[in-house]
């Protein structure tokens, strides 16, 4: 709740004694309803349920207000500062969503804006002993759920109605809890972690495999060498060929279809595919832009289901309870724009109404059928004045047309496109009067068919010259692709013949090399041939006259011994 306040000060200097000095205050209260979301872990009703606004019992535990906002209510101050502060109990629940710490014990000294917790229960009893169960709201506090004291008395109320509205995107039928996404895909999660847990442990193994060791083959250092898993190690053994390394077989190949298959399964049950969200390119090639459609429409379907559940229940329960408020506690009239004017709207006027429909924000189709189908309600009002039917089709008719193809469009205010008919001036007269009275439909159709016929002739003429044209340029366009054509053919011959006589000349070349090679080769052979010759001739020689000098030293010693012999 706001508050303006205005003050009057006093005025400092002298006034006559017949005056006073005076401050005024003025406040001005302006009342609103807010609608607030409650995290589950706050929120509680009775086991049986199965919706809230049939149920004996559901709480809230309210955790946003401080002592000087209880006290300010008119709670008990005493009763106020011994309430448990709301950050020293926190469920399972809400300490998984504190991933931040937020929830730290408030230490201030300040204790004015110590967050407390208390509990609100709404219950349907016989609290007043009138033999009939009604609905009252009693507000508790503190670690035994004292009852809590407001103005001097206990804080029970009688309610007409609980103020909360729940949804649940799968529901379930005659239960108040349904199911969300997540139960949806949780097994497949658990799934699909099991599938990748087991391929990576796979791939471990398969990368570093165990290895078998016969112990005649291990020697004092094998183990320790196969402990230590060393990319290029060493492994010593007794005997070469001794240890055998275990082949684990690679599975991974089985298990991206079965990851696959989980996918499209979570697919099926969410409606969220690979196409709705734009990652999967390959999925949409070569395709037509209507089969492109519908595999969007059958994708969005489903979450268009859960908005619309959402919306049928949740939002309209909301609107609802407000509408009920506002019908309780409204006290005095507003002025507020509406369909860019200003009406005077009295919340007083609605206790008398006992009959409301709410029409949720969601259409048949996304906005391109929308537009489409408005499209085609435009053509025939269009058909309806061109043959004279005004009767049925006015200026309102086709402004309300063009209005709802404006907010299709995006934009809110439609006269920012086109004149509301109905609109009046200052004075009271049509702000936009008709326009001249048309001519005949029937002429104007035939004019217009005349028209018609004649751009259909121009068009067909400008699309014969233009064909002409094009075959035009595509013959010359041929003319010249043949004559360079035949240059390159040319040019081709010429490089090939040349190509030609340069290999032919490249190949004489080489061969006279060769001849010219061999013969040198042959001509050091018969040299070296002949030098070989000369040299084993000179060794021969060389050999002859040493066995003669050999043998007349033998002679030559000979004959000493038998001089020398016959001297004795």
């Amino acid at each position: 709740m706001d508050m303006a306040q205005t003050a009057v000060q006093p005025m400092q200097q002298p006034m006559p004694a017949t005056t006073h000095d005076v401050t005024v205050v003025t406040t001005k209260k302006v009342s609103r309803d807010r609608v607030m979301g409650v995290p589950p872990e706050e929120f509680g009703i009775e086991r049986g349920a199965r919706d809230i606004a049939s149920c004996n019992y559901c709480f809230h535990e309210v955790v946003e207000n401080t002592e000087a906002d209880l006290i300010e209510e008119g709670y008990d101050e005493e009763q106020v500062k011994g309430l448990t502060s709301a950050t020293s109990i926190q469920e399972d629940e809400s300490q998984s969503r504190d991933s931040v710490q937020e929830n730290l014990s408030d230490d201030s000294l300040n204790t004015g804006t110590r967050k407390v917790r208390i509990t609100e229960h709404y219950v349907r009893m016989n609290y007043e002993g009138k033999g009939r169960s009604c609905l009252y709201m009693v507000v508790t506090g503190g670690d035994q759920g004292e009852i809590l004291r407001k103005d001097g008395k206990e804080a029970i109320f009688p309610i007409d109605v609980i103020p909360f509205a729940a949804v649940t995107p799968v529901p379930i039928p005659h239960r108040f809890f349904g199911r969300s996404i997540a139960d949806l895909v949780m097994d497949i999660q658990r799934i699909k972690t099991a599938l990748l847990r087991g391929m990576l442990d796979n791939l471990y193994l398969h990368n570093n495999p165990r290895v078998e060791v016969a112990e005649s083959h291990a020697g004092a250092n094998t183990l320790d060498d196969l402990l230590v898993s060393r990319a290029g190690g060493i492994v010593r053994s007794k005997t070469p060929g001794g240890i055998a390394w275990q082949v684990v077989p690679d599975i991974t190949g089985s298990v991206y279809p079965a990851m696959e298959y989980m996918d499209q399964t979570r697919e099926m049950r969410t409606g969220v595919t690979k196409q709705g969200q734009g990652v999967d390119a390959n999925a949409l090639q070569n395709q037509s832009a209507t089969a492109v459609n519908q595999v969007f429409t059958m994708a969005q379907a489903r979450m268009k289901l859960i908005a619309r559940i959402i919306a049928e229940t949740g939002v309209k329960d909301i609107f609802s309870l407000l509408h009920a408020t506002i019908r309780k506690h409204g006290g005095q009239s507003q002025t507020v724009k509406l369909r860019n004017k200003w009406v005077p709207i009295d919340p007083r006027q609605w206790k008398t109404r006992n009959d409301m429909t709410i029409n949720v924000g969601l259409g048949t189709g996304g906005k391109a059928e929308q537009f489409a189908q408005t499209m085609g309600i435009a053509n025939f009002q269009k058909e309806l004045v061109l043959g004279g039917k005004t009767n049925i089709v006015d200026d309102k008719k086709l402004y309300n047309t063009a209005s709802l193809l404006a907010k299709i469009a995006g934009h809110k205010n439609a006269n920012q496109f086109f004149n509301d008919p109905e609109e009046k001036d200052e004075q009271g007269q049509p702000k936009y009067p008709p326009a001249q009275p048309q001519p005949d439909p029937a002429i104007v159709k035939a004019q217009m068919d005349a028209q018609i016929k004649e751009k259909e002739l121009a068009q067909r003429g400008q699309e014969l010259t233009v064909k002409a044209q094009i075959d035009q340029q595509a013959d010359e366009r041929k003319a010249q692709i043949e004559q360079v054509q035949a240059q390159a053919d040319m040019a081709t011959q010429d490089r090939k013949l040349q190509g030609e006589m340069a290999l032919a000349q490249q190949k004489f070349e080489l061969e006279k090399e060769l001849a010219i090679m061999d013969f040198q080769l042959k001509r050091e052979a018969q040299q070296a041939e002949l030098e070989m010759k000369r040299e084993q001739h000179q060794q021969a020689l060389e050999s002859g006259a040493y066995k003669a000098m050999q043998g007349q030293q033998a002679h030559e010693q000979k004959m000493e011994a038998a001089k020398n012999k016959g001297a004795e």
